[in-house]
């Protein structure tokens, strides 16, 4: 996949230059989109409709969920295929961990909106009675993701605790890296010569472990609390094309956000160039062949099996007008536009195009999961109003703020990952 050689990064000059700082005015602002979103949600429950303001709400909690869950899997992913051109980037991908404590207070919320989102949570699930029944499900997903967000924030520690250990014994300012974080990550540190070669070890380790978690996880999540909205509807598929779609925009979102920060930070702009937005271009353009296949192998054995309780799912998402509409609006986003797009190998070099790619994408496979959790609660009209934007933005606020903060303590490059002063031999 990757043409490149290993990125020269100057340790010294990184771990001196500090994290990447965040302005006040900019942290007011993330926290003004907090404020917008829970104030919309709480006024939208009062006086609005109670089932799409939960259909909103769950809609974006399964959105940024997936977008910090695929953020988190492109650093596995790297650590596994050592991914040569990758280390400058991987701090960024790795800061989506800081989101996952929301995400799961965003996924036991949704238990009070139950019979809203959920066929199951109204009544019986047919054939399925105690299996679905509401306190189990949750009780069961929740220690699910609570596996599998340790076992991220444990693979994430791991490489923290490297990063920092070297940035402080090579930083001039030894206060820098002397937050009450640190001391927890450096318990026991014995040194980097003796600890850095041990610690990739152990993620390399860990990360395959994480890849089965995730798969396991996020298919079952997918077939019982969203697939399972609906009664009759089944797709053996679905599972792989929600985890799958999660780290395909986990990639676009580390493509702009690499783009931004390296924008920030001086140090960080000098390691981040068109050499990583090629190789997240192809990544992308890769994950999006395989979004396409899911797609269609997914509809197509729906359609041509013919079975009246399955195909009325999408006769009425693709089928039936106004969800139709917003299906061709979707598919295109989500798949056409960058298709074609990403074939150019010009174009994933050029940060404007590359990320308005990125963000047509994004937006893309948002509407994919608005057309399949919304027609639920709203089948014969399209409920979109001011209070999505809101939960939106609410949504988008908290999941900025948590990158920020992440990237605001920790080093912006992974200095103490052998890639970055040129060898593999871990």
């Amino acid at each position: 996949m990757s043409h490149v050689h290993t990125v020269p990064v100057n340790i010294e000059k990184i771990v001196n230059a500090g994290p990447i700082a965040i302005k006040t005015k900019t942290y007011l602002n993330l926290w003004a989109l907090v404020f917008v979103g829970v104030t919309t949600f709480c006024y939208s429950l009062l006086f609005g409709d109670v089932a799409t303001t939960w259909g909103a709400f769950y809609v974006n909690a399964v959105y940024f969920q997936g977008l910090a869950l695929g953020g988190v899997m492109t650093t596995v992913i790297m650590q596994i295929v050592r991914a040569k051109w990758g280390a400058p980037v991987r701090r960024i991908a790795e800061a989506n961990v800081a989101y996952l404590p929301v995400a799961f207070f965003a996924f036991l919320t949704t238990y009070f909106g139950r019979e809203h989102i959920f066929y199951w949570g109204r009544q019986p699930m047919p054939g399925r009675e105690f299996w679905m029944q509401p306190g189990f499900v949750y009780v069961r997903f929740a220690a699910l993701f609570f596996v599998l967000y340790f076992l991220m924030a444990r693979f994430v520690g791991l490489s923290l605790r490297g990063d920092i250990g070297l940035a402080r014994e090579r930083s001039k300012d030894k206060g820098t890296w002397d937050l009450p974080i640190h001391h927890f990550l450096l318990r026991g540190w014995k040194g980097a010569e003796r600890e850095v070669l041990p610690l990739q070890r152990k993620m390399s380790y860990a990360a395959p472990v994480i890849v089965f978690f995730y798969a396991v996880t996020v298919s079952l999540f997918s077939f019982e609390m969203i697939m399972g909205q609906n009664p009759t509807w089944y797709s053996n598929l679905f599972g792989a094309f929600i985890f799958v779609s999660q780290i395909y925009i986990g990639w676009a979102g580390l493509a702009l956000m690499s783009m931004y920060f390296s924008r920030k930070k001086e140090v960080l702009g000098e390691v981040v160039t068109t050499q990583q937005f090629w190789d997240l271009g192809k990544l992308n353009f890769g994950f999006c062949m395989l979004w396409g296949y899911m797609f269609w192998s997914q509809f197509l054995t729906q359609w041509y099996g013919n079975l009246p309780e399955e195909t009325q799912w999408l006769i009425l998402r693709t089928r039936e007008f106004p969800w139709k509409g917003l299906a061709w609006i979707a598919f295109p986003m989500s798949f056409i536009i960058p298709f074609i797009t990403l074939l150019s190998r010009d174009l994933k070099k050029n940060r404007v195009t590359y990320a308005t790619v990125c963000l047509v994408l994004m937006t893309g496979v948002w509407l994919d999961r608005y057309l399949i959790i919304m027609p639920e609660m709203s089948p014969h009209s399209i409920p979109f109003s001011f209070k999505e934007i809101g939960i939106f933005l609410g949504f988008l606020g908290a999941y900025l703020l948590c990158i920020r903060n992440f990237l605001s303590k920790h080093p912006c490059v992974t200095v103490s990952h052998p890639l970055t002063h040129g060898s593999r031999e871990w």
